[in-house]
């Protein structure tokens, strides 16, 4: 898409064509054609006159210019009457008058604030050339500023720098799409920012993001390096195998054959725990092609574990370590085994209707089916969820988390906020609980008081499955849609600096096949060991079966997952064959793991952390693109490069490919 010229600089570039439609004579004939739209802020006259007849760059210094002799943060009130070297990036320079200019200057470190006395025509027509942005050296003299000057929301706000001599590196262009330096409310939308993330980057909040990720990657893995474990490469190239979010292919020059890129090392750090590297990490990239939400990344980082000999439990005390260590350095917060309480999948799911449970407000969901048995069948049972004050949400409001959530027709959802004249009859208000003859006011006192409603609660009412699978129930989404609905009426408060961490443990091994093409499918992959007293339930009743998985969740979302793994190759056939019913060509992909564990694996056990996901929170930021440099925009769109792009016909033919038109598109 060509980018809009201004008028300034669209007139220029018509000039400049005039100019060169009477030299044709002298121009080579790849020049005839001037192209002014490409990039607004390089059309300009200057430039276009280097490319059209030789280099003449008079605007950036060349040669040698003065060491750095401090960063522009740093400097302080006892540096006073050092003579220093800053180099850095110009904001909006000030001029007060012809002989008083304030010209701001930063890096990463921070902003320094340069100042011009001295009337000297030359540095001052000097100054007067700068743009914002522009990339100098600046030599001067620290002096303090006078007491009614001192700026105290900036480090160096007790001093400046009287200019003695400067050196324009390169100078920004006049016309960029929007300068770092700019208030968050006036920035352009992430878009822009995104297709000129090199001038996004510049901006101190993404500065800290990008700055902090490499101190605590390097604390995980120092940590790991002092435990023991070694840090081993798996392969970027593999191949493609079921597990589960679509793979992306790599073509080969040979003919139908393809690599896929790996969603996870997970199948060659199995391997290297037969190959006897007993503890092995990785700070790992991963690609899956799905569609993408504000935590999720075509290519991702995480990081990856895996031990031999060992217990959940022990492998979990590791995690623990490094997190614990993480959390000290980064915010300078200290935890203890205390701050990772364990809960069970089967608690999470009917307390709190989510896999990865919000635990920082309180908001239970009872079962009530022992109170109205009449109405719920012996297959299903009767959440109850219970909001204090939640009859301040207005009708309106509700309506509108009904249609969220698709609520409208579901007949087994019902809700209604209590006061005087309904709290002995609520459930009589309750689409299907009014058909209970159950209903009187000795049982709906008895409810009152277990459940604690009184006048002014909302009560909600849903009639469910009583087999629990999946990650949530809709009762758990009704929970965190009315936690957000209260934090914005500013009836529910979230202490920013509250860190909720939580061990979700004995997921159910197998789960319902949701395509329906098998009876079922692995809840996390098939790799997992189970129980060892359900290993008898693996041929009469898969359902039942508990896996070794855990998840670690913080704040309600997943940061981590792993699972002690199937060591013995019997199993893992018999897994394959037997209950997930994978054909025998889908299973053969896997023939290399089954071989290793066949070659004398010990039991091992893994977990990776979710490395984007984890920052985020430790950024306190709204999305994973905050704090990944180069993040995909929509549709795995990177905005910067414009990829994914197309290749030549050349290209195609060499790989064996060729380019379908689909209509729909």
């Amino acid at each position: 898409m060509a980018t809009r010229v201004r008028p300034l600089a669209r007139s220029a570039c018509i000039a400049l064509q005039r100019q060169q439609q009477q030299q044709q004579r002298i121009i080579a004939p790849s020049t005839k054609r001037l192209t002014c739209a490409l990039r607004t802020f390089r059309s300009t006259p200057q430039h276009r006159k280097q490319e059209l007849r030789g280099y003449n760059d008079r605007d950036r210094y060349h040669g040698q210019y003065p060491r750095r002799t401090h960063l522009c943060g740093d400097l302080r009130a006892d540096h006073e009457g050092q003579q220093v070297v800053l180099n850095g990036w110009v904001h909006s320079p000030r001029a007060m008058s012809q002989d008083l200019i304030f010209v701001p200057l930063g890096d990463a470190s921070g902003t320094t604030q340069l100042v011009f006395r001295s009337g000297n025509p030359e540095l001052r027509a000097e100054i007067q050339r700068l743009t914002p942005e522009s990339v100098i050296c600046a030599q001067g003299v620290v002096v303090k500023r006078p007491d009614g000057m001192i700026n105290k929301q900036q480090s160096t706000g007790a001093i400046e720098v009287e200019l003695e001599k400067i050196y324009c590196l390169n100078p920004a262009s006049g016309s960029l799409p929007f300068w770092p330096s700019q208030t968050a409310a006036t920035l352009p939308n992430e878009e822009i920012r995104l297709r000129y993330r090199y001038l996004d980057l510049r901006r101190p909040e993404l500065q800290k993001n990008i700055r902090l990720r490499s101190v605590v990657v390097n604390t995980v893995r120092q940590y790991l390096v002092d435990h023991g474990f070694t840090e081993i490469e798996t392969p970027t190239l593999f191949k493609s195998t079921p597990e589960g979010a679509r793979e992306f292919i790599v073509p080969t020059r040979k003919p139908g054959a393809f690599y896929a890129l790996p969603q996870s090392p997970q199948q060659h750090k199995q391997m290297l725990m037969a190959a006897g590297f007993d503890r092995y990490f990785q700070i790992a990239r991963c690609f899956r092609d799905e569609d993408l939400r504000a935590d999720r990344q075509p290519e991702f980082t995480q990081i990856d574990l895996e031990m031999s000999f060992i217990t959940a439990q022990e492998l979990q005390h590791v995690v623990q370590g490094f997190v614990t260590a993480v959390w000290k350095k980064a915010l300078g917060v200290e935890l203890d085994a205390s701050h990772f309480p364990h809960m069970t999948y089967q608690e999470a799911m009917s307390t709190y209707g989510s896999d990865k449970p919000d635990v920082r407000f309180d908001m239970k969901i009872k079962e009530i089916s022992g109170y109205l048995s009449d109405v719920v069948e012996e297959d299903a049972a009767l959440d109850c969820l219970v909001v204090k004050q939640g009859s301040a949400l207005t009708g309106g409001e509700l309506k509108n988390m009904q249609k969220a959530l698709e609520l409208a027709d579901e007949k087994d959802f019902a809700f209604v906020k209590i006061n005087e004249n309904n709290i002995n009859a609520w459930p009589s208000k309750c689409g299907r609980l009014k058909h209970s003859s159950r209903i009187g006011q000795g049982e709906t006192t008895e409810m009152n008081s277990k459940l604690d409603i009184q006048v002014g609660d909302l009560v909600l009412v849903h009639k469910r499955g009583r087999y629990l699978y999946g990650g949530n129930t809709l009762m758990g989404r009704v929970r965190l849609h009315l936690a957000n609905m209260l934090q914005e009426k500013g009836l529910l408060n979230l202490d920013p600096n509250m860190f909720k961490f939580l061990w979700i443990e004995s997921f159910p091994l197998f789960s319902p096949d949701e395509q329906s093409i098998r009876t079922w499918q692995a809840t996390h992959h098939p790799f997992t060991a189970p129980f060892d007293q359900d290993i008898p339930l693996l041929t009469t009743e898969p359902a039942r079966v508990r896996g070794q998985h855990y998840d670690l969740v913080l704040n309600g979302m997943e940061i981590g997952g792993g699972s002690i793994r199937i060591h013995s190759p019997v199993m893992q056939r018999f897994i394959f064959d037997n209950v997930l019913q994978l054909e025998k060509h889908e299973y053969q992909r896997f023939d290399h793991l089954l071989d290793a564990l066949s070659a004398g694996c010990p039991p091992h056990g893994g977990i990776a952390l979710g490395f984007d996901r984890l920052m985020s929170i430790l950024c306190n930021a709204s999305s994973i693109r905050d704090v990944i440099a180069f993040p995909k925009a929509a549709a795995g769109k990177d905005l910067v490069v414009n990829s994914p792009s197309q290749v030549t016909p050349e290209q195609l033919t060499e790989y064996y490919l060729q380019v379908i038109k689909n209509n729909d598109a």
